[in-house]
């Protein structure tokens, strides 16, 4: 009898434990660190902030991926099984993931005295659109990287510059890394900061001016 009781301790406290470790690998939507700031048929922005020696919970990342970094930090991030890995990143980096091929699950903490800030961008669309979007020629701009689903801007934007971009098929998204600039689509206007983004849906003719007062910096996607 007491063997017994034994047993089934040791069983609740096995099973207590497997689902403690369930629960600490959440989607990565469901981290507290990582917020869901926009969501449509082509992207799922997501807004990251972790404070100076804070770490995320254990997550799970399982769609193809955009990251956008927007501050100067060092960063330790460890997959579940590996080593940690520490780099230090700065603003208006960009790199992707290919979580929808080989999914991970990781935490991430922030050895920085500030802030760390990401924008993780799910690119949740299945398949490119038939009509291909022609890429973005203009002073200024430059094309850095392309993906099957994505093609990767940097843009450059002088004092109280303005550019103009045509209508196209693709959706686009403008992330803020520096400065403030204005954008005008389809009557709306709206004037953003660092850290700031824009959508625009297809066949959206934008406008983007620099302020007045210092030059800028921003990243841009095209969603095919």
């Amino acid at each position: 009898m007491k063997n017994s009781k034994l047993l089934s301790a040791y069983l609740c406290f096995c099973l207590f434990l497997f689902c403690s470790k369930l629960a600490a690998q959440v989607p990565v939507r469901e981290e507290p660190h990582h917020k869901v700031v926009l969501e449509n048929e082509y992207v799922r922005l997501i807004d990251v902030h972790i404070a100076s020696h804070d770490t995320t919970l254990t997550h799970i990342h399982a769609a193809p991926s955009v990251i956008v970094f927007l501050s100067k930090t060092t960063i330790g991030t460890q997959i579940v099984g590996d080593k940690p890995v520490i780099s230090d990143v700065n603003p208006g980096q960009t790199s992707y993931a290919a979580y929808d091929e080989k999914p991970i699950k990781h935490r991430v903490w922030n050895q920085s005295t500030s802030m760390f800030h990401v924008m993780d961008i799910e690119l949740v669309k299945q398949h490119p659109n038939k009509d291909t979007c022609s890429i973005i020629s203009q002073p200024d701009i430059q094309f850095k990287w392309l993906q099957k689903l994505v093609r990767v801007y940097n843009l450059d934007i002088s004092k109280g510059k303005q550019y103009h971009l045509p209508k196209s098929n693709c959706a686009h998204l403008l992330i803020d890394i520096s400065g403030i600039i204005t954008t005008a689509s389809s009557g709306s206007i709206r004037s953003v900061q660092a850290g700031g983004y824009v959508y625009f849906a297809p066949q959206s003719t934008i406008e983007i001016s620099g302020s007045n007062k210092a030059d800028s910096e921003c990243v841009l996607l095209e969603l095919k």
